[in-house]
């Protein structure tokens, strides 16, 4: 019996023996199992956003893109057989933004398809691969002003020609010399396309060698305007893009001509905030009446003046009106473009603003018509200009029509010069029954005073486009 539980221990310790070797046999194993599910399960994928810019490369092109995830990112370019290293990184953090600088020349790399290859890797497991076919374009479009005005006022607009060849995009930028940060663009619109014209259908620029064949280029228009305070130093250039970033610049010959607009006080009422201040705000008991017209005057104000910007991006790609634009039938000018308001409450100035329209006035809910022929892209309320229609006359010129008491169109509608739209009212920040009638480039209000005149338009716009259209039948 005896010999039989020796045994027996014996065996015990055998299997116990056994088994520590087991486990000592299956733990690496197990830890390779688990580290490859955290590897695999816990490690995030890498990837790399904003890289649809390396779809083009220009002569010089900064590329701005971030890297989530990544522990490692090369990128490299390759063509003909031939491979250039753009970026090696190992990044201290998960995520990194990085800009990199492509010159294409420099590098080594001719015009033409090229291929960027994006490898992203986490971990020992996770990568990600993107393989970009690119096309490499050093060539810069060509532009030229065909025909532009030698002086604009501030507050009104101006229309321009130009033609170019191996663009994408063509505008007009203004750059204010008071505004360095708040430079504008204006676009242009594609009238006739010459022989060297871009592909649509592939949505890709030309070649260099295309472009040098095509003499005509395309002829754009581009209305545009000058901001009531635009400083007189400040410049207008043409400018032409491609889908790669290449652009070229010509200056405008257009120089500012300073012109003082009036000024005036206003005075504004206990009574005047109840009856119209109150319903622009929602709100019927105002304890702070200087602060109730300020709100409404500054950033009510300037709501509106940002959604005739957004109404503006709607305008058709072609000439919608026909000669001068008329003004209300029988009516009285009551202020003009570019006056300069102070407001008083009890003797103190509370807030100011510029009048960028002109206020015309009539019989009370006197008939409102179309200035001139278009399609009606807003009709509705407005905020401080109350009722309020917008006619897009095409490429970016719009008139406008506020404070109406009805509106007699629908957004869509096509209307012809003359034809009854709406009536005048005193909706908005109005303080009696007219019309605010304006005139919008790109969704900057400009002084319809010119546009009202047959022959400041014959020469400025009509004859400039006959004479244009003579060159190329020539």
């Amino acid at each position: 019996m005896k010999r039989v539980i020796e045994l027996h221990g014996l065996f015990d310790q055998r299997c116990s023996g056994f088994g520590r070797i087991g486990l000592l046999l299956t733990l690496p194993f197990v830890l390779i199992i688990a580290f490859a599910a955290y590897q695999l399960f816990f490690i995030p994928t890498p990837e790399v956003k904003g890289i649809e810019a390396f779809n083009y490369l220009s002569a010089d092109k900064t590329i701005k893109f971030n890297g989530e995830n990544i522990e490692s990112i090369e990128i490299s370019i390759s063509q003909d057989g031939r491979k250039f290293d753009l970026l090696k990184d190992t990044p201290q953090t998960k995520s990194k933004s990085y800009s990199l600088q492509i010159k294409p020349k420099i590098i080594g790399t001719k015009d033409g398809k090229a291929r960027i290859t994006i490898m992203a890797k986490a971990g020992m497991i996770k990568k990600a691969r993107y393989d970009i076919e690119a096309v490499i374009d050093t060539t810069p479009p060509e532009i030229d002003v065909v025909a532009a005005p030698q002086f604009i006022y501030p507050g009104t607009g101006a229309f321009s020609i130009l033609k170019a060849s191996g663009e994408d995009s063509v505008f007009i930028k203004l750059a204010d010399k008071a505004r360095s940060t708040d430079d504008k663009t204006f676009k242009a619109f594609k009238m006739s396309s010459g022989p060297d014209s871009k592909d649509s259908s592939s949505g890709q620029s030309e070649s260099a060698t295309q472009r040098s064949t095509g003499q005509a280029g395309n002829i754009y228009y581009v209305f545009f305007p000058a901001a009531y305070d635009i400083d007189e130093g400040s410049i207008f250039y043409a400018v032409a893009t491609d889908m790669a970033g290449n652009r070229s610049i010509k200056t405008l010959p257009t120089k500012i001509k300073i012109t003082k607009y009036s000024a005036s006080s206003i005075n504004i009422d206990d009574a005047f905030i109840k009856r119209v201040v109150s319903p622009l705000l929602n709100e019927t008991n105002i304890s702070d009446t200087a602060q109730a017209f300020k709100k409404v005057n500054e950033e009510l104000r300037q709501q509106s003046l940002n959604k005739l910007l957004e109404i503006a991006q709607q305008t058709e790609p072609k000439v919608l009106w026909e000669g001068n634009f008329i003004q209300l039938k029988n009516s009285k000018v009551m202020a003009t473009y570019g006056d300069r308001r102070t407001y008083l409450y009890n003797g103190t100035p509370i807030s100011k603003s510029v009048h960028l329209g002109y206020d015309l006035a009539s019989v009370e809910k006197a008939p409102v018509e179309a200035s001139n022929t278009g399609i009606v892209k807003y009709a509705g309320d407005l905020s401080i200009y109350g009722n309020t229609v917008i006619i897009d006359h095409g490429l970016g010129f719009m008139s406008i029509y506020g404070h109406l008491s009805a509106i007699m169109v629908n957004e869509g509608q096509k209307v012809s010069k003359g034809e009854i739209i709406a009536k005048s009212g005193a909706t908005g920040l109005a303080g009696g029954d007219h019309l605010h009638f304006g005139l919008l480039m790109h969704g900057y209000e400009v002084s319809p005073l010119y546009w009202w005149d047959p022959h400041w338009i014959q020469v400025n716009v009509t004859d400039l486009i006959q004479q244009e259209r003579a060159n190329l039948s020539y």
